[in-house]
């Protein structure tokens, strides 16, 4: 086991095919960071953290929705203040921002691990992944 910590941090515009509600948008979001959790978490602890940020882009940009998970039997989310609570409100994409801190995983482990994990979570919900990495590369994704 690699003893030392990957650190992995990617942000991406996720445009959905088809509308969506917050609440569903909330909904594939933990669906995403239990997917990224299940690959690395040993005896169902995260050695380190995963951290998910997800911002509305529309109607206002101060609209996010805060996940983050250690333990796989629970998912920390915290909204904020103006997050819509009610599921009420349509959106067609979200910015989100991926961090992983894990001990015992290559780079390489980490970003497979992601990447499939933002494909399966979508399932066919996804028009596009646009990535945008921190090191500024960019590639678009069309699924």
């Amino acid at each position: 086991m690699n003893s030392e910590a990957t650190v992995y941090s990617q942000s991406r515009y996720i445009i959905f095919r088809n509308n969506i509600t917050t609440l569903e948008a909330e909904r594939l979001l933990r669906e995403l960071v239990m997917s990224i959790g299940r690959e690395l978490a040993y005896n169902e602890v995260i050695l380190g953290h995963i951290k998910v940020l997800a911002k509305l882009l529309q109607p206002v940009a101060e609209h996010f929705l805060f996940l983050s998970l250690t333990r796989l039997d629970q998912i920390d989310v915290v909204p904020s203040e103006c997050w819509p609570k009610e599921g009420d409100v349509i959106i067609d994409r979200l910015k989100v921002y991926v961090n992983v801190l894990v001990f015992g995983h290559t780079m390489s482990k980490v970003e497979e691990v992601v990447n499939n994990a933002l494909k399966s979570s979508g399932g066919c919900a996804y028009r596009a992944l646009i990535s945008d990495f921190h090191s500024g590369i960019g590639r678009g994704i069309n699924l």
